[in-house]
């Protein structure tokens, strides 16, 4: 996800700063030995945590909970490629970086983007995921012809939103999509309603007819309808998107600046991962997802 950075700082040069002194007060940190990951564990379909444990899930340190989602799989895998042990830290995303840089963790997998403010500050691995751009949306507003083969042009969802309002999660490519591309533009009356929280919250939103569309990475999408059986995707053509946009549709891991050897290892790991299999993790950590809000 092209999350936003830090939100209390709004530069990036103050974020670099600000992570490097929290790295020279804990210069020590975690090795390499061990997969030391940072995730929110409350972003679905990508993380979020269960009570009891099963077999899509790890512990996460020092609780008695468990993780779950897209991320957790992936995990998984490298661990097992690697040979390595996986743990795993529930860690805010505000202070995910800040916590990599202080050598807490060594890995941040939690939907993370590689945006060129966050490369000043940390470096990241090849994309372990790439998403289309859909958007939420009530079915019954959804044109009968809409598909992934035939999704919907910029100027037909400019059509499709004027007068009504969208909402999404907050500091997410999709709420900056919001505003970059449809309350902006001109000739057209498109509100941005403040955002949420969580995507399920931004969903409910959608599903009580408050706001009228969510955009979001695809899965994101397909995993609210899982949930919430009257809403549906509406597929948007990403063609109108920046190059920096479509690279927040993507999905990295971050590692601290330096440590080549562990994003090395990852890259080769991932690089032996297929398409196949990351659409296949993806789809069943939807699918669970739908069940925890059941």
């Amino acid at each position: 996800m092209k999350r936003k950075a830090l939100t209390v700082l709004s530069n990036g040069l103050l974020l670099g700063l600000f992570s490097m002194s929290l790295s020279a007060c804990n210069t020590s940190g975690v090795d390499n030995s061990k997969l030391v990951i940072g995730l929110e564990c409350a972003y679905q379909p990508f993380n979020w945590t269960l009570n009891a444990s099963n077999e899509f899930t790890l512990p996460i340190d020092g609780t008695n909970e468990y993780a779950d989602g897209f991320d957790i799989s992936i995990a998984k895998y490298l661990g097992q490629d690697l040979g390595k042990e996986v743990v795993i830290k529930r860690i805010e995303w505000d202070s995910l970086i800040p916590s990599l840089n202080a050598g807490e963790i060594n890995m941040i997998l939690a939907g993370m983007s590689s945006t060129e403010e966050r490369r000043q500050t940390i470096d990241f691995t090849d994309p372990y995921l790439s998403s289309e751009l859909g958007f939420l949306i009530k079915k019954e507003y959804i044109p009968e012809d809409n598909s992934k083969d035939n999704p919907m042009s910029y100027e037909e969802l400019l059509t499709l939103f004027d007068g009504k309002s969208l909402i999404c999660q907050m500091g997410v490519v999709g709420d900056d999509i919001i505003e970059d591309y449809f309350t902006t533009k001109e000739g057209y009356t498109i509100r941005h309603n403040d955002a949420l929280k969580t995507y399920p919250l931004a969903a409910e939103d959608v599903a009580r007819g408050v706001s009228f569309a969510m955009p979001a990475e695809l899965p994101v999408v397909e995993a609210m309808t899982n949930i919430n059986s009257s809403l549906g995707v509406l597929y948007a053509d990403k063609s109108f998107l920046t190059e920096s946009d479509l690279e927040g549709l993507k999905v990295n891991i971050g590692i601290k600046k330096g440590n080549d050897v562990l994003r090395n290892e990852l890259n080769i790991s991932l690089n032996k991962l297929s398409n196949e299999q990351r659409n296949r993790m993806m789809g069943e950590a939807s699918a669970r997802s739908s069940s925890i809000n059941d």
